[in-house]
């Protein structure tokens, strides 16, 4: 089921309010690119970009009509953490194991 426009709203307004949960929306956008979810991440990506207010070509990609590659995708997680002196703990976590801690 896609997500409203209000939502998706809520979601950019808080993280533009909050700069710990744009932190974990970026974090978040990894984790699941890493796991196999990459259009989950994407559309995470999408809302930490638009809510950074960065720039028009990116929000443009990463929108429902743009076909980002992985390594597009990678490359902008790795630019933002640098430009916003963000840490990533990247960890391997067995598969079973990582639906338990979704699920929970």
């Amino acid at each position: 089921m896609p997500l409203t426009r209000d939502f998706k709203e809520t979601v950019r307004a808080r993280a533009r309010r909050e700069p710990g949960f744009r932190d974990k929306l970026l974090k978040s956008a990894a984790r699941c690119m890493l796991n196999g979810e990459p259009e989950v991440g994407r559309k995470i990506l999408s809302d930490y970009i638009y809510s950074s207010r960065c720039s028009g070509d990116l929000e443009r990609m990463l929108n429902a009509d743009g076909d980002p590659q992985a390594d597009d995708l990678l490359r902008i997680v790795a630019a933002i953490t640098k430009q916003e002196n963000i840490a990533l703990d990247v960890q391997v976590v067995p598969r079973g194991q990582y639906e338990r801690q979704m699920a929970a």
